[in-house]
């Protein structure tokens, strides 16, 4: 009958309007949400009822007539998907260093309840034992710590950077971390010897620095330049902590154009520091002092008429240090500060990419998870891995819903709604006055 057709496309129309407007709603819900992506609903038309298929022209043959449409009744509206939009939401600074926002395409990767997750929310913090949990349900964020030796010291690179350990697990940096020490093995020297100094006690240029042993013990070290008879030389000795100690050469040789002939670098070898200072071990590598660059002689230790300034500049060792703040650089490596003033990497956090993001499932508390047209997730890292994708610390990414769009489609499918609810009022009138024919 026809007119309970007209019936069901308005209640068609209803209910997928009333899916539209689910939909916008909880896009309105969540516009303060952090790293949530809004959802857009899309219509399809029902099937179409066929009366007649139509038919084709007939032949031209003076008497022939022309072809014909099909006649056919549209049988209503339905909810054909819901889009999800994955643009990149805005990020805002915060004040808090372990927030984290990601500037690209990814995700982060947390472990929630023994499986995995992935989510674009980066307020994270870390629990009692030190591990790195999302704020709203604990889940571990995942990544990559460091990688220790059998002591349980972490392992060096060349550069002398904390060496992290490629196993994906959960991103731990316990509260009881500290820097280790590390002896001083390279020292420089810049600065002036005047060449015009007299020769003996009057010329004598003294400077001191304080360098590290491998406990991270203050030891001061004092290096003694005395003008001699001849142009251009300077006798040197070398003391730790006020004893004389040995040292690889003992005589310094500029240049007539004031520049340094020799040495370059002179050594104090581990045996004899530990010599002068009456003990073993305290010294486990040579110390190198660097008179000057071998490719810019310009550079370090001079010999010209002026003010003797030689000076040591800067030393690589430090003493013990605890840990006061971290925080992400762009690549999701965690740094730690330490109270020697070194900056260490502890660990990095890990980045999800997947071939089709608007496939994956969502599971609430801001979690995504795969689906058969997601595609399996990449795992990597922001820009070693991923060149595009950056990590911001101190920041989050507030959610993508754009009020105007949200409001504008409110209106309009309100205005559908109640157009649908019109057309079953004027169905429900007509069917009454067909009642009305049988009185």
């Amino acid at each position: 009958m026809s007119l309970s057709r007209s019936l069901s496309i308005g209640t068609s129309s209803l209910q997928a309007h009333q899916s539209k407007f689910d939909v916008i709603s909880n896009n309105l819900a969540n516009a303060s949400t952090v790293g949530y992506k809004a959802n857009r609903a899309n219509f399809a038309e029902q099937f179409n009822q066929i009366y007649n298929r139509g038919k084709a022209p007939e032949a031209n043959t003076g008497y022939s007539n022309g072809g014909t449409n099909p006649l056919q009744f549209g049988l209503g509206v339905k909810l054909a998907s819901i889009s999800q939009d994955m643009m990149q939401g805005v990020i805002e600074s915060t004040n808090r260093p372990l927030d984290a926002a990601l500037q690209g395409d990814g995700f982060f990767v947390v472990n929630y309840n023994g499986q995995p997750q992935y989510t674009r929310a980066g307020a994270f913090t870390r629990d009692e034992e030190g591990y790195l949990v999302d704020t709203n349900t604990g889940a571990f964020i995942q990544g990559y710590n460091t990688e220790n030796d059998a002591d349980g010291k972490p392992v060096r690179n060349s550069d002398g950077s904390n060496r992290l350990d490629r196993t994906l697990t959960n991103v731990r940096i316990p509260w009881d971390t500290v820097s280790l020490p590390r002896q001083t093995q390279n020292i420089t020297i810049v600065g002036n010897l005047n060449s015009e100094a007299p020769e003996g006690s009057d010329s004598i240029r003294k400077t001191s620095m304080t360098i590290y042993d491998n406990t991270g013990a203050a030891r001061v070290l004092t290096f003694t330049f005395e003008k001699t008879a001849e142009k251009g030389e300077w006798n040197l000795s070398a003391q730790i902590d006020g004893k004389d100690t040995v040292i690889s050469e003992t005589l310094i040789q500029f240049k007539t154009d004031g520049t340094l002939e020799s040495p370059l670098a002179i050594m104090i070898n581990a045996a004899d520091a530990n010599t002068t200072l009456e003990s073993d071990g305290l010294f486990v590598h040579p110390i190198k002092i660097q008179l000057t660059d071998p490719n810019n002689l310009t550079y370090g230790l001079k010999n010209y008429s002026a003010d003797s300034t030689a000076n040591f500049e800067k030393q690589d060792g430090f003493p013990l240090g605890d840990l006061i703040n971290l925080n992400f650089d762009e690549q999701g490596r965690l740094l730690g500060s330490f109270t020697n003033g070194q900056t260490e990497i502890l660990s990095q956090i890990a980045i999800a990419k997947f071939p089709n993001n608007e496939g994956l499932v969502r599971n609430g508390n801001n979690y995504f998870s795969v689906s058969p047209n997601s595609g399996d997730a990449i795992i990597g890292t922001a820009i070693e891995i991923f060149p595009t994708t950056q990590v911001k610390g101190y920041a989050l990414e507030q959610s993508n819903v754009n009020l105007a769009n949200e409001f504008t489609e409110m209106i309009s499918t309100q205005r559908a709604y109640e157009s649908a609810s019109r057309v079953i009022t004027v169905s429900d009138t007509m069917l009454a006055e067909l009642n009305q024919l049988k009185r």
